[in-house]
């Protein structure tokens, strides 16, 4: 199988046409160049191709970009064979907001794209790299879009004049009508210019607002990308998992379910830390611990400080063939054995490990946690803040991203003599950034904190704390300090925006 390459041009270069065959890597390719000095819009262009290609694969493509990818034209084959795709681009989102412009959520898009201009080259990393996989997306840039003819249901509309949003209105016109968009990887290409927006950008996007006024905004719920794996292991050390918890019980006992249904880790205790629960709320906790199978001890404590009890649980409440701790809030949910996964990782790297996080998402998908960032703003100001927050696929992509920041208490192992070394959480904190001090802490006694994207948990977030997302600013002076004196060591770790 073949397919049909449609591009249109101002100046026909036969350069280009020899590009398209050499790299495209099928034969008897049949590529369509249309000559256009403005006379027609592309998506008079584009229908032209769509009656006319001699195949049902058809690419409309860009004549500035450069296929750094050999043989792609049999990769977009396979995709359209082995799925239900009928448009597929490098670039996109799943979120249209009531603009019109796809791009105006950064946190939705997806894809990766290459940029070449004037001498400069960049990436754009929408989102983490996913080989061989299709992520659902409502749109796909213009500058490349391959389509299954047979699956489509609308043609471009040529009321669209030149050469703006045209790409828009075919993706959500055929989306409306049933037909799956998506954003692939393993094609790459390097855009010779970047897009810029005029005056026929601005009327063909108030006429593509009044054409679905009544289905903007528009968007697809994402996905959670995850593997349920099996995992053995050689050893399995036994772990302490630490909850705090408050008059919390249905959070408490989902969690504790989830990981007796999702974790096949035989070797560990849970450390229910009660902070001031009611009687009767203590009353259903020990009813729950005595059905269970599980092995669970209760300690209770009269206050609530986040830093002091997970202190005092390590310190006074383990017996001493415990080996590594996980801290884990009462508003986790396991989607898959990331226990097993997050030992597994230590057990691989236990000479150099610090700590050790995993994936956390949001009950609607959203990413709440792919490892802490540390970001040096243009006013010079440092911001705290979490890798992919509130997108669905920007993360670390490969299983195991190492020598990290490091990653939030919500869901956090680290091996118990290493937290003995440290001194454990820093308890001058008033809420939130203890965990920071932490994981910096771990790089400055040279160890690696990991993050393990392939063991994924839900986090109810906020759901037990009033002020959620804000840090009292005493507590990020303190982690200012810390960076500030071990700044040999840590400096690396803070990135400008």
């Amino acid at each position: 199988m073949s397919l049909t390459i449609v591009y249109s041009t101002r100046n026909k270069e036969p350069k280009f046409v020899r590009h398209l065959q050499q790299t495209c890597g099928r034969k008897n390719v049949e590529i369509f160049t249309y000559v256009n000095t403005g006379q027609n819009s592309l998506s008079t262009l584009y229908n032209q191709g769509l009656s006319q290609a001699r195949h049902d694969i058809i690419v409309f493509t860009h004549d500035d970009v450069i296929f750094e990818t050999k043989g792609w034209g049999g990769k977009i084959v396979e995709h359209f064979k082995r799925s239900e795709f009928g448009i597929l681009g490098i670039a996109g989102t799943t979120n249209l907001p009531a603009s019109g412009v796809w791009w105006q959520d950064t946190s939705k898009m997806i894809g990766i794209l290459k940029h070449q201009h004037q001498g400069k080259k960049w990436i754009s990393k929408y989102s983490g790299n996913f080989k061989d996989k299709i992520i659902p997306a409502v749109c796909v840039d213009g500058v490349f879009i391959a389509v299954d003819r047979k699956k489509l249901r609308q043609k471009f509309n040529e009321e669209f004049q030149s050469f703006h949003f045209y790409d828009v209105d075919f993706c959500l016109n055929n989306h409306l009508a049933g037909v799956k968009i998506g954003i692939i990887f393993n094609v790459v290409i390097i855009h010779k210019s970047y897009g810029a927006t005029n005056e026929v950008y601005e009327t063909n996007r108030r006429q593509f607002i009044a054409h679905y006024q009544n289905h903007l905004p528009y968007a697809i719920k994402g996905q959670i990308l995850f593997e349920n794996q099996t995992i053995k292991l050689t050893k399995y050390p036994k772990v302490a998992i630490i909850i705090l918890n408050k008059s919390n019980n249905l959070l408490l006992f989902n969690c504790l379910n989830s990981l007796a249904e999702k974790s096949r880790y035989p070797n560990y205790e849970v450390i229910i830390a009660d902070t001031g629960s009611s009687p009767q709320e203590l009353v259903e906790i020990n009813e729950f611990v005595d059905i269970t199978t599980m092995n669970i001890k209760v300690v209770k404590f009269d206050y609530y400080n986040f830093s002091r009890i997970n202190n005092a649980v390590v310190f006074e409440h383990l017996d001493t063939s415990t080996k590594l701790l996980l801290f884990c809030n009462n508003d986790i949910e396991l989607i898959n054995d990331a226990v097993t996964r997050m030992v597994q990782v230590y057990l691989q790297n236990k000479n150099t490990c610090g700590t050790i996080g995993c994936r956390l998402h949001f009950a609607n998908n959203e990413i709440q946690h792919a490892g802490i960032q540390l970001t040096m703003d243009k006013d010079n100001k440092m911001e705290i803040g979490h890798k992919g927050f509130k997108s669905y696929y920007n993360f670390y992509t490969g299983d195991v991203k190492r020598n990290i920041v490091g990653s939030t208490a919500a869901f956090l192992l680290i091996d118990k003599q290493l937290f003995e070394k440290i001194e454990g959480f820093n308890p001058t904190y008033t809420e939130c950034v203890e965990d920071v001090e932490l994981n910096l802490a771990a790089l400055t006694h040279h160890r690696k904190n990991y993050f393990v994207g392939d063991a994924v948990c839900y986090h109810f977030e906020s759901q037990t704390r009033q002020n959620k997302g804000h840090i009292e600013t005493g507590d990020y002076e303190k982690v200012v300090a810390f960076l500030q004196k071990h700044a040999n060591i840590l400096n690396r770790y803070v990135v400008n925006s």
